[in-house]
Protein backbone atom coordinates (compact mmCIF):
# COMPACT_ATOMS: atom_id res chain seq x y z
CA UNK A 1 0.00 0.00 0.00
CA UNK A 2 1.86 3.71 -0.86
CA UNK A 3 1.13 6.56 1.13
CA UNK A 4 -0.63 9.35 -0.30
CA UNK A 5 1.45 12.08 -1.50
CA UNK A 6 1.30 15.74 0.68
CA UNK A 7 0.03 17.86 -1.82
CA UNK A 8 -0.01 21.26 -0.27
CA UNK A 9 -3.10 23.51 -0.77
CA UNK A 10 -2.46 26.79 -2.16
CA UNK A 11 -5.25 29.56 -2.27
CA UNK A 12 -6.19 31.19 -5.20
CA UNK A 13 -4.86 35.05 -5.25
CA UNK A 14 -1.85 33.85 -2.36
CA UNK A 15 0.45 36.75 -4.45
CA UNK A 16 -2.21 39.55 -3.60
CA UNK A 17 -1.07 39.40 0.18
CA UNK A 18 2.64 40.33 -0.06
CA UNK A 19 3.40 43.29 -1.90
CA UNK A 20 7.21 41.86 -3.32
CA UNK A 21 4.64 39.51 -4.95
CA UNK A 22 2.77 42.31 -6.26
CA UNK A 23 5.99 44.26 -7.08
CA UNK A 24 7.10 40.69 -8.85
CA UNK A 25 4.60 39.84 -11.03
CA UNK A 26 3.66 43.61 -12.48
CA UNK A 27 7.43 43.55 -13.29
CA UNK A 28 7.26 40.18 -15.03
CA UNK A 29 4.11 41.76 -16.87
CA UNK A 30 6.25 44.31 -18.42
CA UNK A 31 7.36 41.70 -20.74
CA UNK A 32 4.07 41.92 -22.68
CA UNK A 33 4.22 45.66 -22.98
CA UNK A 34 7.54 45.31 -24.22
CA UNK A 35 7.14 41.95 -26.73
CA UNK A 36 4.22 44.22 -28.31
CA UNK A 37 6.00 47.52 -28.83
CA UNK A 38 9.18 45.44 -30.33
CA UNK A 39 6.87 43.61 -32.78
CA UNK A 40 5.18 47.15 -33.59
CA UNK A 41 8.57 48.54 -34.38
CA UNK A 42 9.82 45.46 -36.30
CA UNK A 43 6.87 45.80 -38.40
CA UNK A 44 8.03 49.01 -38.82
CA UNK A 45 11.48 48.25 -39.90
CA UNK A 46 9.68 45.30 -42.25
CA UNK A 47 7.33 48.25 -43.81
CA UNK A 48 10.15 50.51 -44.25
CA UNK A 49 12.43 47.90 -46.39
CA UNK A 50 9.46 46.92 -47.99
CA UNK A 51 7.88 50.04 -49.58
CA UNK A 52 7.11 53.58 -49.57
CA UNK A 53 3.54 52.68 -49.59
CA UNK A 54 4.17 50.45 -46.95
CA UNK A 55 5.85 52.60 -44.73
CA UNK A 56 3.71 55.39 -45.00
CA UNK A 57 1.19 53.07 -43.57
CA UNK A 58 2.51 52.48 -41.13
CA UNK A 59 3.54 55.83 -39.93
CA UNK A 60 -0.54 56.10 -40.56
CA UNK A 61 -1.18 53.89 -38.23
CA UNK A 62 1.49 54.72 -35.70
CA UNK A 63 -1.22 58.63 -35.53
CA UNK A 64 -4.47 56.08 -34.27
CA UNK A 65 -5.15 56.77 -30.08
CA UNK A 66 -4.96 52.45 -30.23
CA UNK A 67 -1.07 52.69 -31.12
CA UNK A 68 -0.39 56.18 -28.96
CA UNK A 69 -1.88 53.64 -25.71
CA UNK A 70 0.13 50.90 -26.69
CA UNK A 71 3.01 52.33 -27.15
CA UNK A 72 2.43 54.75 -23.93
CA UNK A 73 1.82 51.05 -22.06
CA UNK A 74 5.28 50.10 -23.56
CA UNK A 75 7.20 53.06 -22.13
CA UNK A 76 5.69 52.63 -18.34
CA UNK A 77 6.15 49.03 -18.75
CA UNK A 78 9.84 50.01 -19.17
CA UNK A 79 10.05 52.83 -16.65
CA UNK A 80 8.59 49.96 -13.99
CA UNK A 81 10.82 47.66 -15.17
CA UNK A 82 13.84 49.98 -15.46
CA UNK A 83 12.86 51.09 -11.48
CA UNK A 84 12.73 47.73 -10.21
CA UNK A 85 15.66 46.53 -11.69
CA UNK A 86 17.59 49.20 -10.37
CA UNK A 87 16.27 48.92 -6.57
CA UNK A 88 17.55 45.05 -6.80
CA UNK A 89 20.71 46.43 -8.63
CA UNK A 90 22.53 47.23 -5.17
CA UNK A 91 21.81 44.08 -3.73
CA UNK A 92 23.64 41.92 -6.93
CA UNK A 93 26.50 45.05 -7.38
CA UNK A 94 28.63 45.71 -3.81
CA UNK A 95 31.03 48.75 -4.48
CA UNK A 96 33.42 49.16 -1.80
CA UNK A 97 35.08 51.83 -1.26
CA UNK A 98 37.82 51.16 1.99
CA UNK A 99 36.06 49.83 4.86
CA UNK A 100 32.28 50.23 3.90
CA UNK A 101 30.07 49.50 0.92
CA UNK A 102 28.59 52.59 -1.25
CA UNK A 103 25.38 53.39 -0.06
CA UNK A 104 22.06 51.53 -2.05
CA UNK A 105 20.94 55.42 -2.75
CA UNK A 106 23.80 55.98 -5.20
CA UNK A 107 23.57 53.49 -6.73
CA UNK A 108 20.33 53.93 -7.39
CA UNK A 109 20.91 57.17 -8.60
CA UNK A 110 23.69 56.30 -10.61
CA UNK A 111 21.36 53.97 -12.38
CA UNK A 112 19.01 56.59 -13.05
CA UNK A 113 21.52 59.55 -13.89
CA UNK A 114 23.34 56.78 -16.99
CA UNK A 115 19.59 56.09 -17.50
CA UNK A 116 18.60 59.87 -18.27
CA UNK A 117 22.62 60.35 -20.15
CA UNK A 118 21.95 57.87 -22.76
CA UNK A 119 17.67 58.93 -22.53
CA UNK A 120 19.12 62.99 -23.37
CA UNK A 121 21.75 61.34 -26.04
CA UNK A 122 19.17 59.82 -27.88
CA UNK A 123 16.93 62.43 -28.27
CA UNK A 124 19.67 64.84 -29.33
CA UNK A 125 20.46 62.27 -32.29
CA UNK A 126 16.71 61.61 -32.89
CA UNK A 127 16.05 66.30 -33.29
CA UNK A 128 19.63 65.78 -35.15
CA UNK A 129 17.98 63.28 -37.86
CA UNK A 130 14.60 64.61 -37.78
Amino acid sequence: MARKPYIHKQPDGWYKKNSFYIWYMLREATSLTTAITALNLFYGIACLAGSQEAWMGWIAWQKNPIMFLLNLAGIVGALLNSKTWFEAMPKAIRIQRGEKFLPDNVLIRGAWGAWGGVLVILLIIVAWLA
